[in-house]
């Protein structure tokens, strides 16, 4: 794959993959130098200890580099997204500055959520800075990050380096494959529930108003702290984008709408398309479940909506049961279940690590956990043990006779889980270990001699009673382990 040169006049965004030192160095060395030779602005964000062997390597050339801590500048994909902009802009206000430089090594953080929240910021970062005459490099230490952290890099970023030089990434994504607006670019439509507040902005400086008055609001709304952050950044900066070019006027207002919060920015500038491909755009693009846009009479709009954290929780779990029942659980993608509930791919992961998580998730839900009906409704109709045991399989043809009757979940699972190391399999153990223990303590109080064999065989007839049923549509498979059940008991 050839080698591609000096780049200018737009964003290239590198990924280097690296497992020693000697790779780190050789890469990140001459691409300073090479830019400090030709007077081009250069930042480093990295770790204290990478920041220092980096500047060894330097020597007197550290002098012209900008030196930023990764710790603080990784607090979150909205902030990081933010903070660059601010140093790009500086960087190239300066005096014949054609290109910039950037290192920048990602902290990606111990858990898989986080690992799925920088990787989206990665993606989104090529069209937040898409225009900016930036050359970025993209440090990824094989030794401290997992595999697939560090393949997604290739997805996420147009180029790689190979030694000392770039190549196109034949694993690149395109931005919109990778960060979906579940319902698209959608007119806003009329009306946004309870107006809260309208906030007028006419410059810059009355950003940090604006900021306390979002997120006051949102943090009202019950909004999940992390999301209020990323709402706070992405209007800040959609309204920093309306005010440029000078002279221009923005206005926010945000409403309630049960339990959808939504905030509008409308631009009054003379710029149309300010607000279309902006950075407070793309930082929306990692939080918000729903963005909208209409232009009408020189006003340029852009809706954005957020559901309640449990709102969002809800939706996400009621998606996934539905599909799972319709399509079962290695069939239905996470996109399906994103799409299929109205949530971004940001609300998704941050209620859910993936889809096990979900999937476990969705077990434990009340509709699922049929045996906590059957349970309560025993020790209501029944007053001896003994007639526990023949009672329970009453139930269950009362439960094969209803019409939202779908088999049990936990059964279902297991036939689509013959990995017995999956980790939903342990839920589904925890599960029919707990039906046991039930059963045999019920026979051990109705004097029964052998409480755990007794246990066992009504567990087992349970279950194919279920799976009958199942299969022929009909409650009187429970009849037949009924009858069963009581020649066990005797």
């Amino acid at each position: 794959m050839p080698s591609i040169g000096t780049p200018s006049g737009r964003l290239v965004h590198e990924a280097m993959v690296y497992s020693a030192e000697e790779e780190f160095l050789g890469r990140l060395v001459p691409f300073l130098q090479d830019g400090l030779a030709a007077d081009q602005p250069a930042t480093v964000v990295l770790l204290p200890d990478k920041a220092a062997l980096l500047r060894d390597a330097l020597g007197r050339d550290a002098q012209g580099v900008s030196f930023v801590d990764a710790g603080a500048l990784y607090r979150s994909p909205a902030q990081a997204i933010a903070e660059y902009r601010q140093r790009l802009h500086a960087q190239l206000s300066q005096p014949n500055a054609g290109l910039v430089r950037v290192v920048g090594e990602v902290q990606f953080g111990p858990s898989k959520q986080e690992h799925t929240r920088w990787t989206r910021y990665e993606s989104v970062f090529n069209r937040a800075f898409a225009g900016y005459p930036a050359w970025v490099i993209c440090p990824y230490d094989t030794r401290a990050l997992p595999e697939q952290v560090v393949a997604d890099s290739l997805c996420t970023h147009p180029f790689v380096s190979t030694g000392d030089r770039r190549v196109a990434s034949a694993g690149y994504i395109e931005t919109d494959e990778v960060v979906e607006q579940p319902l698209g670019r959608e007119r806003v439509r009329a009306g946004g529930g309870t107006p809260l507040a309208r906030v007028t902005v006419g410059n810059e400086s009355e950003l940090d108003d604006l900021r306390r008055v979002v997120a006051g609001l949102a943090r009202a709304a019950g909004l999940d702290p992390t999301i209020v952050d990323e709402i706070t950044m992405s209007v800040s900066e959609l309204v920093r984008d309306a005010l440029r070019p000078a002279g221009g006027e923005a206005s926010v207002q945000i409403a309630r709408a049960g339990a959808h919060w939504h905030c509008d920015v409308s631009n009054r500038a003379s710029n149309a398309s300010a607000l279309g491909e902006s950075v407070g755009l793309s930082i929306a693009r990692l939080s918000s479940d729903r963005i909208e846009f209409a232009s009408e009479a020189g006003v340029q709009t852009v809706r954005l909506t957020y559901a309640g954290a449990e709102d969002a929780r809800q939706r996400i779990l009621d998606a996934a049961s539905e599909l799972f029942y319709q399509q079962g659980i290695r069939a239905t993608g996470t996109n399906a279940i994103i799409s299929h509930a109205g949530v971004a791919k940001a609300t998704f992961f941050h209620h859910f690590p993936n889809k096990d998580g979900l999937a476990i998730a969705w077990l434990q839900q009340p509709g699922n956990r049929w045996f906590d009906r059957i349970r309560a409704e025993l020790d209501a109709r029944t007053e001896s043990p003994s007639s526990r045991l023949v009672t329970f399989f009453d139930l269950l043809g009362e439960w094969f006779a209803r019409d939202d009757f779908r088999g049990c979940a936990f059964q279902n699972a297991a036939a689509e889980t013959p990995d017995a190391a999956h980790p939903l399999r342990e839920a589904i153990h925890d599960y029919e270990l707990e039906i046991r223990r039930y059963l045999r303590r019920t026979a051990n109080d109705a004097g029964l001699s052998r409480p755990a064999r007794t246990a066992a065989q009504l567990h087992l007839l349970a279950q194919g009673a279920i799976a009958t049923a199942v299969a022929t549509r009909s409650p009187h498979t429970a009849k037949v382990a009924r009858a069963a059940a009581r020649r066990i008991l005797k």
